[in-house]
């Protein structure tokens, strides 16, 4: 068997690099996009394996898959290269790339001459490919019937499945009355942005006033990460029962994508003859699709390798490992499609039939393509804290005319005033909470940077005295839907929960008083 698999072993190579990014973030990933990036890795390495017979037709025959082989590592060499090229008086990555191009061209010259020795490394290639990749599947297939297994047994899942109580008496007030949910990523509040990020956000929150939008004093988020925020406002309810049934110190994301797919709000709203209207975002893996959608956002027709290869979380990650990635580019694909989903909900007015409209923006959140003027960012990196924040509030500023732009348009052609959620997921990471050795020693300053979260709420008939104070962001689709639809649902606790990136159902519980001003908090004191 190994005399067979000889000559194909490159193949395998080309698939660890895949695997490997797959097992690392169990759950991050749709299996549809899993089969297409590992056929296209294939498509490709089979196209270098012909031109490598075809350029080789002189050279002995094993030394085709040496050759293959060599070309895979040239390509998946961008990190080891990087690595090199800041240690070698910090040579660009070009030449490292040719400095490795030269020793992979003597490698093979060396075993062209040499049979036994071609032979010998042949063999064993072939049997680190298939132990390699055997490994990485056996241990993505558990996972994937593991996290199967989780949903199928989830008391969490079955709590939140649950129809929602409704008053009719009072459902019939807002039956026709459309909503949008918009959630903008990572947009910290006023506080954050002002005290960390030397922001000035009052001309964006006086316009949106100046509309009829409520802004809470204070708005804040209940999870630090988007993996579990969002699913606790649309499901509005705490998740703090996935590290029982995750494991406190996994990182599957199955379970809370399977409850922001499947949450109470859709759920809800179609109960009541809504359509649901989904703007997916480009690239985020939660929210990338919705089975559950009567209609979904496609900016885009036909097709454009490039842009192909900016929609998924997995594809983003398996580029960056590859020499592809030290190209100059920009992130064009990324405002232009911010651009068309806020240019599309504008005209989300025309339907017929009463609608939800839920749109995930990736922005503020990076990558970091807008200039404070609309413009794209030629920039492919941002160093420094100083630079970071730069290229924020810099975006920021962009989105906040974008933004503004498209909820004057929907308040204009709506024939009801409609209901309309701006809401962050999360605040900002300027203060690098994630870089903690724990989440109990986030200091009080990252965490309430990281909880502090946007939000502007439009609602129509007095409904912004729901809003007047403050809000955490798990209560606030309760609130909307107890008093315009008459949903039977009590609040949550305004309780908040941090966590670390690499352990994210390993909640720290947190003092409310921490996400106090710290002049608040000391006047408080006096």
């Amino acid at each position: 068997m190994i005399s067979r698999l000889k000559p194909w072993y490159p193949f395998l190579f080309a698939l660890v690099p895949i695997l490997n990014i797959l097992t690392r973030n169990p759950g991050g990933s749709r299996p549809d996009d899993i089969a297409v990036v590992m056929a296209c890795a294939l498509i490709i390495t089979g196209a270098v394996y012909v031109a490598a017979t075809l350029g080789l037709r002189r050279a002995p025959r094993p030394l085709v898959p040496a050759a293959v082989l060599a070309v895979v590592l040239l390509v998946y060499g961008k990190t080891a290269l990087g690595g090199l090229s800041r240690r070698v008086a910090g040579a660009p990555p070009v030449v490292m790339l040719a400095a490795g191009c030269a020793i992979l061209l003597l490698g093979l010259l060396w075993l062209a001459r040499r049979p036994s020795a071609l032979d010998r490394a042949n063999t064993f290639l072939t049997l680190t490919g298939l132990l390699m990749v055997g490994w990485l599947g056996i241990r993505l297939v558990t996972d994937l019937l593991h996290a199967r297994s989780l949903v199928q047994h989830s008391v969490l899942a079955q709590q939140l499945a649950r129809p929602i109580p409704v008053s009719l008496s009072l459902a019939a007030k807002a039956s026709q009355r459309d909503v949008y949910l918009i959630v903008l990523d990572e947009y910290a509040n006023a506080g954050v942005l002002h005290d960390v990020l030397l922001f000035d956000n009052r001309v964006f929150e006086d316009s949106l006033r100046h509309l009829g939008f409520t802004i809470p004093g204070a708005v804040h988020s209940n999870y630090v990460h988007t993996l579990l925020s969002l699913p606790s406002l649309l499901n509005f309810s705490h998740l703090t029962l996935l590290t029982d049934e995750v494991g406190r110190h996994s990182t599957d994301a199955t379970l809370p994508n399977y409850l922001l797919e499947n949450n109470r709000t859709v759920a809800f709203f179609k109960r009541q003859g809504y359509r649901f209207l989904f703007f997916p975002s480009q690239w985020w893996p939660s929210t990338v699709r919705n089975r559950n959608a009567d209609w979904q956002f496609d900016p885009w027709s036909g097709f454009n390798p490039a842009r192909a290869a900016t929609r998924s979380d997995l594809r983003r990650s398996l580029l960056a490992t590859t020499a592809f990635a030290f190209l100059k580019r920009d992130d064009h694909w990324d405002a232009d499609y911010i651009r068309r989903t806020l240019s599309r909900l504008e005209q989300v007015p025309g339907q017929t039939e009463p609608t939800f409209t839920f749109a995930h923006v990736v922005s503020p959140h990076w990558p970091y393509v807008f200039t404070p003027d609309c413009q794209v960012s030629r920039e492919t990196s941002v160093d420094g804290r100083v630079g970071r924040r730069q290229a924020y509030t810099g975006q920021l500023q962009c989105l906040n005319r974008m933004v503004l732009h498209t909820v004057t348009e929907i308040l204009h052609h709506s024939p009801v005033p409609p209901i309309i959620i701006l809401q962050g997921d999360h605040g900002t990471n300027l203060l690098r909470y994630s870089d903690a050795e724990s989440a109990s020693l986030v200091s009080p300053a990252q965490a309430r940077e990281r909880f502090g979260a946007f939000g502007a709420y439009y609602l129509p008939d007095g409904g912004g005295r729901l809003f007047g104070d403050s809000v955490s962001v798990v209560n606030v689709l309760q609130r909307i839907l107890s008093h315009y639809f008459g949903a039977l649902v009590q609040p949550s606790a305004d309780d908040f929960y941090l966590s670390l990136e690499r352990t994210p159902y390993d909640f720290v519980k947190l003092d409310p008083v921490s996400l106090r001003p710290r002049d608040s908090v000391a006047s408080g004191s006096h």
